[in-house]
């Protein structure tokens, strides 16, 4: 019987989120990104010119951590039924298939239209993706959320 770890992957992929958003905010700090990704996420909310005000930052910041918290429940599941032997492949496996996904489908075209990209930014999104997989099997393993827990 599956057991419920709805509030144990919404806490891992929150605070995976927090990782990849640190790694993303020092980046642009030291400019190898113009925008953050809640500047990003916020693209396909709001118009080109709204991107660069307060109302962006929160827009996307609601929709990314909904968004890294729903991720973070399927991790635990996908876990739970594959086991955790090789978690922290499974982990990045995991990060860049998000980033495939997301930046490659759903938000690759409202990006390039509204948002400076170049291939430093790119490749931002692509490392920050890598610590966020990284990070939600540092934090599933943390978390006690082991193979015997889940069979």
């Amino acid at each position: 019987m599956i057991k419920d770890y709805i509030i144990p992957g919404i806490i891992i992929g929150i605070a995976a989120d927090l990782v990849k958003l640190l790694f993303n905010y020092i980046a642009h700090l030291l400019n190898f990104t113009p925008v953050v990704f809640w500047q990003i996420t916020a693209t396909r909310f709001l118009e080109k010119k709204d991107l660069f005000n307060p109302t962006a930052y929160l827009i996307g910041g609601i929709a990314d951590i909904i968004v890294s918290a729903t991720l973070g429940v399927i991790f635990v599941y996908f876990i739970y039924c594959l086991g955790t032997k090789y978690l922290w492949i499974k982990g990045i496996g995991f990060g860049f298939f998000v980033w495939v996904s997301m930046f490659g489908t759903l938000l690759g075209q409202s990006v390039q239209q509204k948002l400076p990209q170049d291939p430093s930014g790119i490749l931002v999104t692509i490392v920050a993706h890598f610590f966020f997989g990284l990070a939600l099997a540092f934090f599933t393993g943390r978390l006690n959320l082991d193979s015997s827990r889940f069979h």
